[in-house]
């Protein structure tokens, strides 16, 4: 049976077998949320259809999962909050944080 299609040439598939491989790789690094900012600190960013606020708490706490493989928590230095109107996205929140020994004594008092 004969394709419509034009026969793939050898440039033609290495040209698409590379940018699979591109896209396998970009698909391996969206697993991991967490980046480096330099200097001890990271940044994650996380989007909710509630609300800013949720994207604020969903940052935190995947911020604070990242932190405790080594038993700490994370310590949020500051937010970057995005709002999209209409249909355009989710608000996000992008946060950069250190992780740091957890403070207890205000459960102390």
């Amino acid at each position: 049976m004969l394709s419509s299609f034009p026969r793939v040439t050898s440039r033609e598939e290495r040209s698409l077998r590379y940018l699979m491989l591109c896209l396998l790789l970009l698909s391996a690094c969206a697993g991991q949320p967490v980046t480096e900012a330099g200097g001890g600190r990271h940044s994650v960013t996380a989007s909710s259809t509630h609300g800013v606020l949720a994207a604020r708490e969903r940052a935190e706490k995947l911020a604070n999962g990242y932190c405790a493989r080594g038993g700490l928590q994370a310590v949020v230095e500051g937010y970057e909050d995005k709002t999209l109107g209409g249909v355009v996205g989710d608000p996000t929140s992008s946060i950069v944080f250190t992780c740091g020994i957890p403070n207890t004594t205000a459960l102390i008092r």
